[in-house]
């Protein structure tokens, strides 16, 4: 593959780990820093319903096409940076998500939130009919090491998204 110096980073970590809240604010700081970047959530890339019953994985399939048809939209735009938040629980996935970005040196980054932080910030929040925090916490728990780094998420975001940035090797202190 030719190296076109596009750089990707898929943001993991359980549910409610604040992975959306992450891409969105590493995005604001690589466009403050005239970078110009994609930030996109896996999980708006799936929004479909009802998913047909007799299609077990549908949700993550619908995620993949729309990944690489909304990558593809935004390299020809001239994004040079993408950062993909989601749920990235197998191999299987996150080489699927990597695949979708043509062209790009990929990293995934798990975000550790201590599941009281997790609890806190995700009370009161409409999270959709099959939210449950127990069975997030416990994904989160289960989660296979697939990261090429962690980074605790324990700190005011914009913090957290500059460690990551700066582990990623992405920017310079």
């Amino acid at each position: 593959m030719m190296d076109t110096g596009c750089r990707g980073l898929l943001i993991g970590g359980g549910g409610g780990a604040g992975k959306t809240t992450m891409g969105q604010a590493i995005g604001r700081i690589l466009t403050s820093r005239l970078l110009p970047v994609a930030v996109i959530d896996l999980d708006a890339l799936a929004q479909y319903g009802p998913a047909p019953a007799d299609q077990r994985g549908f949700n993550d399939r619908l995620r993949i096409r729309n990944l690489a048809a909304v990558w593809a939209t935004y390299r020809a735009a001239g994004a040079r940076f993408v950062v993909v938040s989601g749920c990235i629980n197998s191999a299987e996935l996150r080489q699927a998500f990597t695949d979708c970005l043509a062209g790009c040196d990929v990293q995934l980054v798990k975000l550790l939130t201590a599941p009281a932080l997790v609890e806190s910030r995700t009370r009161g929040t409409v999270r959709g009919p099959e939210w449950d925090l127990q069975r997030a916490l416990a994904e989160y728990d289960e989660t296979p090491g697939l990261e090429d780094f962690a980074v605790v998420n324990d700190r005011a975001v914009p913090e957290v998204a500059t460690e990551i940035l700066l582990t990623a090797g992405w920017i310079d202190r």
